[in-house]
């Protein structure tokens, strides 16, 4: 009941946004642009990011966009995340050198619901493991884990500051050389189920 206008707070308000990435960075100079949308216990999100790969092992992410709690009386309000990470282990198919890929960052993430506010600062550890079509596309289930910081502020005048940990598991498929779909489920505060796509820019 997080999302509604009831001003019920669960323990944990989760990510709003999710993760939906895998392990793998996309390279330097690679920059993607994604569409997402999210169907959260008690709203929906709307969200886009921006990707760019600042090394071969590391990039960089903003998602910006709108959350919608249930009600009549809610308004879509304000999403802003950011992320990073750094891809420490490079899955090799040819050699089986490395089993997965493996990576961990850090990122924040700050909504507003119309009623409350939640600012989440943490870091994350992801792995994924790409499979091979004849065709060439590849499908790469991951999993992230995340432990954060979580501030809730209550118009209220409650307000809560706790560390929280979360769940996330989904699948990449690459529709093409340059298009990727994604499907994604979250175990957190926000029970949520995710669906998107990104485009590569250049």
């Amino acid at each position: 009941m997080l999302l509604c206008p009831t001003y019920i707070y669960a323990d944990s308000a989760g990510m709003a946004s999710g993760y939906l990435a895998t392990a793998d960075a996309c390279g330097f100079g690679v920059g993607y642009i994604g569409g997402f949308a999210g169907i959260l216990d008690d709203g929906t999100s709307l969200f886009s990011s921006l990707t760019y790969g600042f090394s071969e092992y590391t990039e960089g992410r903003i998602k910006i966009g709108f959350i919608d709690g249930e009600g009549e009386a809610s308004d879509p309000e304000l999403l802003f995340g950011a992320d990073f990470k750094y891809e420490f282990m490079d899955y090799n198919d040819k050699n089986g050198a490395q089993p997965l890929d493996m990576a961990f960052g850090g990122f924040l993430e700050y909504f507003d619901s119309g009623y409350f506010s939640v600012l989440q600062i943490g870091g994350n550890l992801i792995a994924s493991i790409p499979y091979r079509f004849q065709s060439g596309s590849r499908l790469i289930p991951y999993g992230r884990a995340g432990l954060r910081m979580e501030k809730y502020s209550a118009d209220s005048g409650v307000d809560d500051t706790d560390f929280q940990f979360g769940l996330n598991l989904g699948a990449k498929y690459e529709l093409t050389t340059d298009m990727n779909l994604y499907a994604e489920f979250q175990a957190d505060g926000l029970l949520g189920l995710f669906l998107g796509l990104d485009v590569r820019m250049f």
